[in-house]
C-alpha cells in the first residue's frame, strides 16, 4: 500500500505542477479524483497503511499481534488528519471556498501527532515512528506551501495566458456579492473557453 500512497502523491503534484504550466483536458477533474482517492486511502486503511501492514493481511488479525490497541488508535487519527490535509490542500488549489479555513484546521490538528511522533522517535528510535515522521514532514510542507500561497498567485499562473480573465476574478474576489462583476467574470469566461 505504501507503493500505492507514494503513485498516487506523486501524480497529483505533478499534475498540478503541470496544471500551473499550461492548460490540459480534464486537469482539475484528474487532480480532484486523485486527491480523493488519497483522502480514502489515509481515511479508510490508515490502520494498515501507517502500521507497515501488507494489503493482502490488512484484515488478518495476525498480522496486528505485535502493535498495540493504541498505536492503531493513533494511526487511525492520523489517517483522518492526512485525509483532512490533503482534501485542504485540493481546495486551495483549485480555489474552491474556504481553502485556507481548512488548511489552517488541517495544519493545526497535525501539530499535535508532529510532537508525539517526534516525541516517540526520539525515545524509542522505532522505524515506524521514522517513517510517520518523513510521511507527515512531507505533506505538512506542501500544506504550509499552498497556505502561504495567495490565491491571487495560483489564479495568475494557472491562467497567465487570460491576463484580461484574471484581472476580472480578481476584482470579483474584492466584491464577490457584486452581480455586475460576476456577470462579467462569466462572459469573460466563457470568451475564454471557446478560444481554447
Amino acid at each position: 500500500m505504501k507503493q500505492i500512497e507514494i503513485s498516487i502523491g506523486l501524480a497529483i503534484l505533478l499534475l498540478m505542477v503541470l496544471r500551473l504550466c499550461f492548460t490540459y483536458p480534464y486537469a482539475a477533474l484528474l487532480i480532484t479524483l486523485l486527491t480523493l482517492l488519497l483522502s480514502m486511502l489515509y481515511f479508510v486503511f490508515s490502520f494498515g497503511l501507517l502500521n507497515q501492514i501488507r494489503f493482502r493481511n490488512l484484515f488478518k488479525k495476525e498480522a496486528y499481534k505485535d502493535i498495540s490497541i493504541l498505536r492503531v488508535i493513533g494511526t487511525m487519527g492520523t489517517g483522518l488528519v492526512l485525509s483532512i490535509l490533503s482534501i485542504s490542500i485540493l481546495f486551495k488549489f483549485q480555489r474552491w471556498p474556504y481553502g485556507n479555513i481548512i488548511l489552517l484546521i488541517g495544519l493545526a490538528s497535525v501539530l499535535p501527532i508532529v510532537t508525539v511522533v517526534i516525541f516517540k522517535f526520539f525515545t524509542h528510535k522505532n522505524r515506524f515512528y521514522k517513517t510517520l515522521l518523513i510521511r507527515l514532514t512531507i505533506i505538512s510542507a506542501v500544506g504550509i506551501l499552498f497556505f502561504f500561497i495567495k490565491s491571487e498567485t495560483l489564479l495568475a499562473l494557472k491562467f497567465r495566458d487570460f491576463p484580461e480573465y484574471v484581472e476580472a476574478v480578481k476584482n470579483e474576489m474584492k466584491d464577490p456579492e457584486n452581480l455586475e462583476l460576476q456577470k462579467i467574470t462569466n462572459d469573460i469566461r466563457l470568451k475564454m473557453e471557446s478560444t481554447e
